[in-house]
């Protein structure tokens, strides 16, 4: 029986799932990438406590995969754009940070990938926090950086991920329940100045 924090479409609860092994890790991130993610860090507008000493002395003793999404919203800020995850439910358009790429790369790629959308994404990121996936991961980075678009524009979804607009301030379900007020905080302090 699967546990009670993996959701039903969560791939563990299928027959013949394997975690991760130590050495399906990704190559560990060049420095262009490391110093990338240290800098924007720094420059985000919010980052939980403590967060840069631990990438600078846990994560790098053991790189893990670093994780980049983009929250983009309405002009108006009153409307985000997620996807439908099979388990983590609705999140922004994000994922895994490629080798060598800096996070705001992966974190374009990612929302091209899963919207079909090719924006200007902000240099500065909106939010950085330390992030475990799945019961089975370690933590690891994720940068989140921001952009706004036109809810009108064409999403071109990923197979299974459907993308769609919602209500900043709803209640809605999301694998990390506290990022929803975050991102509702960020909204309307952008929308303020």
């Amino acid at each position: 029986m699967p546990s009670p924090n993996i959701h039903a479409d969560d791939p563990r609860t299928r027959s013949g799932f394997h975690p991760l092994t130590p050495d399906q890790v990704p190559a560990p991130y060049d420095e262009r990438g490391v110093d990338a993610a240290i800098r924007d860090v720094s420059n985000a507008h919010v980052a939980e406590d403590g967060l840069l000493a631990w990438f600078q002395s846990t994560w790098r003793a053991d790189p893990r995969p670093l994780a980049a999404d983009v929250w983009v919203f309405s002009p108006d800020f009153q409307r985000i754009l997620v996807v439908e995850h099979r388990w983590r439910g609705l999140v922004p358009p994000g994922g895994r940070v490629e080798p060598r790429e800096t996070p705001r790369e992966g974190a374009i790629r990612e929302l091209a990938e899963e919207t079909g959308l090719e924006l200007v994404v902000a240099d500065r990121p909106a939010f950085a926090a330390a992030r475990s996936y799945r019961s089975d991961w370690s933590a690891t980075l994720n940068l989140s950086y921001w952009a706004t678009a036109d809810p009108a524009l064409k999403l071109l979804s990923e197979v299974g991920q459907p993308a769609h607009w919602i209500d900043v301030g709803s209640d809605w379900r999301t694998f990390h329940k506290h990022d929803a007020t975050v991102m509702a905080r960020f909204a309307e302090q952008q929308s303020n100045s």
